[in-house]
């Protein structure tokens, strides 16, 4: 009993670091793939990735039928001894564990050699799915070992997913991503080990011994191999060897951007550009660089020429950059900022208050000082830019001064919380991509441009000649015009042709300063001015002469000029032409951005990395479900199956897919909702990963203590709850988080915590009562490892669901789909009941008979 027990415990701590390693993994390889390739292809990769652990455990599955049937292997015999051999498997284990030590370095250097270059994106996908592949055989060989104990070991599965969200951030910040990939093979193959020869002392009288000393000997080097490649790779000894020459961090098992990228130019340019730091956290990599060297600029005088007035340019996730600019802290030495495109709003409006979203480097923080701006408040989401900021402009920080009050916090919710009212509302170039949570469309779309959004923008101005300035790129404008026109309607009553004299829209080629240098670029900056009342003639005056001696352009100039298509936009009944026009010619997608689908930055309906990747992973699952129904079919000889068994483990089926879908759907869903009233990615990350997962692995402990014998039961009391908690979160959410939107952080976070538990304790009973149903009442067949595979590969499918639905419906109805999962989840329960009662009541008879 006491060998069984400390078994038992070897299980549960190896499940416990594979669950942890496994999303830690996960999430760190969503940043690696942003840097390579670009960001929408980080969720693609994981999406396919994941793959990885559904096929391990579906390869366990079928290994373990077939030495069932011949005794065929030495897996096969492993799986097909009831009951299951401790020694044997954790043999198993620790092999598994081992080679996934070996998989991820070699993983690492292996996307290093690929081109980065999105046609070679499915060699990144299949490398990727490798350390998937053996950590999702060590969990299926877990789950099947001690199936009676499924809610235990499940919940020291999301227990150990719970815990990677909390502590990703901490170990990004600390050792960077490629050494969090490492860091999880020492997880994965250290608790295997070290837990085998705890195991070992109790078995040496009792058994075989679990592991040879050949096999500590090459388990202890790769595992001290390991540990050699996590301390080079570490920022400690880069900073340590950084000499020249020296072999350091930059050229041991590093990733470097993609060509598309614009870090990597720079980088292929050291005698021009200077690279001083790379750092890392959750949700970017901030690198930090500088321009050594000038060709053909002038640098007399006062011309906005940036490079030579740059201390350092911050690069987010090796593209998005972000200039920090050398100043003593006088504002009579920002003269030069006044021939930027984006000094005009402080021409028009007497600023006292200005609010800039999205501050960076402190550029639109200092313009608005050089403007006349008394207090800048000013907002930026990641913590690191600010102090990268601080450490390289020193006393000439402009987050330092006291005219400036800064928040670390996403801009949309800051401005849902406060009450102030500003006189310029700055938002240049704020892009979702420079800071995501785990990378791609559902777990990156910010809430800066939506309806919502400017209706708060506008609501913040301070009357009179207040105005919202914002700088996006002129292809963006079809997608922008039309959530502008609703705001402004909707704040003002007006028509659309009367809320035409609140706007103008300014080109400039090819900088973001006035003086046109050239027209050869395909896209270039536009300046949106929206201000609370109409422009006056004299404004209108002014911008008109300014324009043309910068040699600009003007798109709309309120009320006078309207230029081609969007003057369908602001003219009576002429919104359908406009979408037909900006869909049909254009090619562009029409549809106005709300909370409920804030996917801005998608310009088609359905992105096309969104359909390659749907196509990707019903291809992979198609291939799946043909080796399954081929492998089943060559055991039909031996299954004495009736028609009530048949319709039983088709049901059990039926509900391993349908929980995977709407866990996922679920879980995304709840990701982007919460966004909003949490605010930093960071923390939305870690809060809401930690609520649901760490509520579900208790939900899957209860349920094992509640309904241990009656697992039907717990199905058919949870979905009905958790049906209703769905329906309340979709009527009551919205103004739940309007209304706790100004609460402090903790608060926030605790009520986050306090929403989303009971729905994730609700979601955890589902998966344990599916393999107690399937494996309890079915003539003793353990069918853990199908079961959970099936499940694991639809929760891919439904990852790329969620995206693609809230695309097409927007999250509200995500939430009914979701439902509409559990209800199936439900009703397949039901019919696996009643099968297995019919199939029960014709077995004994029989079972009577001598």
């Amino acid at each position: 009993m006491a060998a069984r027990r400390g078994f038992f415990a070897f299980l549960m701590a190896a499940l416990f670091f594979a669950s942890l390693s496994t999303i830690l993994f996960e999430l760190a390889l969503t940043r690696v793939f942003s840097i390579i390739l670009w960001y929408d292809y980080a969720f693609m990769a994981i999406s396919v990735a994941f793959f990885g652990l559904g096929i391990g455990s579906l390869l366990v599955h079928i290994q373990k039928d077939r030495g069932e049937q011949r005794g065929a292997g030495r897996l096969g015999r492993l799986l097909s001894v009831p009951p299951m051999e401790p020694a044997a498997v954790t043999k198993k284990i620790i092999q598994y564990s081992v080679a996934y030590a070996v998989s991820v370095p070699v993983f690492i250097f292996v996307i290093t050699q690929i081109p980065p270059d999105p046609s070679f994106v499915y060699l990144f996908y299949l490398a990727s799915s490798v350390p998937f592949f053996f950590v999702g055989s060590i969990m299926a060989l877990i789950f099947f070992a001690m199936p009676r104990q499924i809610s235990k070991l499940y919940f020291a599965d999301l227990v150990g997913a719970a815990s990677a969200a909390l502590l990703l951030d901490p170990l990004m910040r600390g050792l960077g991503a490629e050494p969090v990939l490492l860091f999880t093979a020492l997880l994965v193959a250290g608790s295997s080990i070290i837990g085998a020869l705890a195991l070992s002392r109790n078995s040496r009288k009792a058994g075989p011994a679990i592991m040879t000393r050949g096999q500590k000997a090459y388990s202890a080097g790769i595992f001290a191999g390991v540990v050699a490649m996590l301390v080079m790779g570490s920022p400690a000894m880069a900073a340590a060897i950084a000499s020249p020459g020296a072999l350091g961090a930059d050229d041991f098992l590093k990733v470097d951007p993609g060509p598309n990228k614009g870090l990597y130019w720079q980088l292929k340019n050291p005698q021009r550009f200077e690279h001083l730091s790379t750092q890392w956290n959750s949700f970017s990599r901030i690198d930090v660089t500088r321009q050594v060297l000038f060709d053909n600029v002038d640098t007399t005088g006062d011309s906005p020429v940036r490079n030579t007035r740059e201390l350092a340019n911050i690069i987010i996730d090796a593209d998005a950059g972000t200039p920090i600019y050398e100043w003593s802290g006088e504002k009579g030495e920002l003269g030069w900022m006044r021939q930027y495109m984006d000094y005009t709003p402080y021409e028009i409006a007497k600023t006292d208050k200005a609010l800039v979203i999205g501050s960076g480097g402190g550029q639109d923080v200092m313009m608005a000082l050089a403007g006349g701006a008394d207090r800048v408040t000013a907002v930026e989401i990641n913590p690191t830019i600010v102090s990268t900021v601080q450490q390289y402009a020193g006393e000439g920080s402009v987050y330092g001064r006291d005219d400036v009050e800064l928040h670390v916090d996403d801009g949309r919710r800051f401005i849902g919380s406060t009450s102030e009212k500003y006189d310029v509302i700055t938002i240049k170039l704020v892009d979702s991509w420079a800071a995501q949570l785990a990378g791609g469309y559902a777990l990156s779309e910010n809430y800066l441009y939506t309806t919502e959004a400017f209706q708060h923008y506008i609501n913040h101005l301070d009357g009179g000649d207040s105005m919202l300035a914002m700088i996006r790129w002129s292809f963006e404008l079809p997608r922008l015009m039309p959530v502008v026109a609703d705001a402004l309607q909707e704040e003002t009553g007006k028509s659309r042709e009367e809320i035409a004299s609140h706007i103008v829209v300014i080109e400039d080629r090819p900088g973001l300063y006035f003086g046109r240098l050239d027209d050869t670029e395909t896209y270039y900056p536009v300046l949106v001015m929206v201000k609370a009342t109409p422009f006056t003639e004299e404004q209108i005056d002014l911008i008109r002469q300014k324009v043309e001696d910068g040699r600009a352009e003007t798109i709309m100039l309120g009320s006078e000029q309207t230029s081609p298509p969007y003057d369908m936009l602001f003219s009576t009944g002429s919104i359908d032409d406009y979408n037909q026009h900006v869909s049909s010619v254009i090619g562009i997608n029409p549809a106005v951005t709300t909370d409920d689908s804030p996917f801005y930055f998608a310009r088609d309906l359905v992105p096309q990395q969104m359909i390659i990747l749907l196509a990707t992973v019903l291809a992979i699952s198609a291939a799946l479900s043909v080796v399954l129904v081929r492998h089943a079919r060559r055991m039909k000889d031996r299954s004495k199956e009736n028609g009530d068994s048949k319709a039983r483990n088709a049901a059990f089926v039926m509900f391993a897919i349908f929980i995977g879908l709407g866990f996922m759907i679920l879980e995304i869903t709840f990701i982007q909702k919460f966004l909003l009233l949490l605010g930093t990615p960071i923390m939305a990350l870690t809060v809401i990963l930690f609520s649901i997962l760490l509520s579900s692995g208790i939900g899957a402990y209860v349920s094992g203590r509640l309904f241990r014998e009656r697992s039907h039961k717990a199905v058919f009391v949870s979905v009905p709850v958790l049906a209703g908690m769905i329906l309340f979160y979709l009527f009551s959410l919205p103004g739940i988080i309007d209304s706790s939107i100004v609460m402090e952080l903790p608060a926030r976070a605790a009520l986050t915590f306090a929403l989303l538990s009971p729905a994730g304790l609700l979601m955890g009973f589902q998966f344990p009562s599916l393999i107690r149903m399937a494996s309890f009442g079915n003539g003793g067949e353990n069918k853990t490892t199908l079961l959970w595979g099936i499940n694991v590969v639809a929760s891919i499918v439904g990852t790329v669901l969620a995206a693609l639905l809230a695309m097409l419906i927007g999250f509200n109805w995500n939430l009914i789909v979701g439902l509409a999962m559990y209800a199936g989840a439900g009703a397949s329960a039901y019919v696996a009941f009643v099968a297995s009662r019919r199939y029960a009541n014709q077995a004994l008879p029989v079972a009577g008979r001598k």
